[in-house]
């Protein structure tokens, strides 16, 4: 978290936009740039546009390098990265259309709150693949990474004023993305899921039924998961439970701190379906590997009822 500490008395001002704000009252009057447009309307849009910064992209940026989550209200990197990437779109919507700066002829506070989070999202949405981005089940196409199409025009031109004409936005560049540098030196992305790390084995029967290119009778689907009935049932009630998003998880033994939502979830996700099957005693299974009799490697949880069971399994 930022702080500002004055000499003069030692008041310290935390976080980034009381700093700015207090920096631009104190020197109120001085040469320079005020960051107060002269139209109310380009005032308003850069109140609006801090706003949507510290609310909405501020909070989940960590998405971007963060090692594990959560990002802000997010338990996955994939959920994150698409929400910031839609909170990018509403910011090309307040965006002055005529420029170069974000609400019009005069620089703002937007820009100078703005900025510094783009350097950060220029540098690093392009290390995730599209796939972490992608509709589940979407066909394969044209590898891009993940900031393809990510900036509207008016960012585009916006990024392109502030990097090529502005000095002070150039100078602020270079010192972030010197820092970023260093996080390359030491592999910092080498592990994040969707980018170092990503999911390139082969589409599995799975996703063909989640793509709707094969029919299966299905009985449960959510935005996470989804459940249809196993087609060799070994009980009277055979349920497969499957993330719709395999990203990495060909079993359980590939679960890692980036899964821990989408596992939880698919265990909610079981009792529920046991529930709506009327089963009151079930058992739940995942097989990890081929001599555990896993047949499909997309991590999937069977649900099984309607009878009776013995133990140790078989």
């Amino acid at each position: 978290m930022p702080m500002l500490v004055e000499d003069e008395n030692d008041k310290a001002v935390w976080e980034s936009d009381a700093i700015c704000r207090h920096i631009l009252d104190r020197y109120a009057g001085s040469p320079g740039p005020t960051f107060w447009p002269s139209s109310a309307s380009a005032r308003t849009a850069s109140e609006v546009l801090c706003r949507l910064h510290d609310a909405y992209i501020g909070p989940i940026q960590g998405c971007l390098y963060k090692p594990m989550p959560p990002f802000g209200r997010f338990g996955t990197r994939s959920e994150a990265i698409r929400e910031l990437i839609a909170q990018l779109g509403v910011a090309e919507s307040l965006a002055d259309p005529e420029g170069p700066f974000l609400t019009g002829p005069d620089i703002s506070l937007a820009d100078a709150t703005l900025f510094p989070t783009m350097v950060f999202i220029t540098h690093m949405l392009p290390k995730f693949d599209e796939t972490i981005v992608a509709k589940a089940g979407s066909a394969d196409s044209a590898p891009r990474d993940a900031a393809a199409g990510a900036l509207g025009p008016r960012l585009l031109a916006w990024w392109a004023h502030m990097t090529s004409a502005d000095p002070e936005a150039m100078r602020i560049k270079s010192e972030i993305v010197g820092g970023l540098e260093a996080w390359e030196a030491r592999d910092r992305w080498a592990p994040l899921l969707g980018a170092g790390t990503r999911d390139e084995a082969e589409r599995t029967l799975f996703d063909k039924i989640i793509a709707r290119e094969i029919p299966s009778e299905m009985v449960y689907e959510d935005d996470v998961c989804l459940a249809f009935r196993d087609i060799n049932p070994v009980a009277p009630t055979h349920i497969l439970i499957i993330p719709k998003e395999r990203e990495g998880l060909a079993g359980l033994g590939a679960a890692t701190a980036e899964h821990a939502a989408t596992l939880g979830h698919m265990m909610v996700a079981a009792a529920t379906v046991a529930k709506q099957e009327g089963l009151e005693d079930f058992r739940l299974v995942t097989n990890n590997g081929a001599s555990a009799c896993q047949s499909v490697f997309h991590l999937h949880l069977h649900l099984l009822g309607g009878r009776d069971f013995t133990w140790p399994p078989g």
